[in-house]
């Protein structure tokens, strides 16, 4: 009976190094599995991804050619509205600097200033004013 400590601590060792080696073993197999399975549902789902992308695509590809299309049109309605041109020395001269020069296009026309729409009349203006 001297031999029941020892021999209950050495059934204990093999049950915790059995038990050890079945957590390995299981861990192992788990993680086998879950690369298949992980693999087969890449397998299953990537024609699905596949072809949902390109009926996006075929989907989105003329939307989106008409709002480039729709955006180069407000841009061409609204350039005269927005085109702004600097005095030039050679023709608007008296105009250089000043803070009242507004230099926008509208339609054909030309705007100049408020005071003086179509330039100033002289090489100097009178109403001039630095910016």
């Amino acid at each position: 009976m001297n031999d029941l400590p020892k021999d209950l601590q050495e059934f204990f060792e093999q049950v915790a190094l059995q038990s050890e080696q079945l957590i390995d073993t299981s861990t192992e197999i788990l993680d086998q599995t879950f690369t298949k399975v992980e693999q087969g549902l890449e397998d299953y789902l990537e024609p699905i991804v596949v072809e949902m992308e390109k009926g996006l695509d075929d989907l989105l590809d003329p939307i989106l050619v008409d709002i480039v299309a729709f955006e180069h049109t407000l841009e061409e309605l609204a350039s005269p509205l927005t085109q702004r041109l600097y005095p030039l020395f050679d023709q608007q001269p008296a105009c250089v600097g000043c803070r009242h020069y507004h230099g926008k296009t509208y339609g054909e026309t030309f705007l100049v200033c408020g005071m003086h729409p179509y330039g100033a009349p002289s090489s100097s203006c009178p109403d001039w004013e630095s910016c």
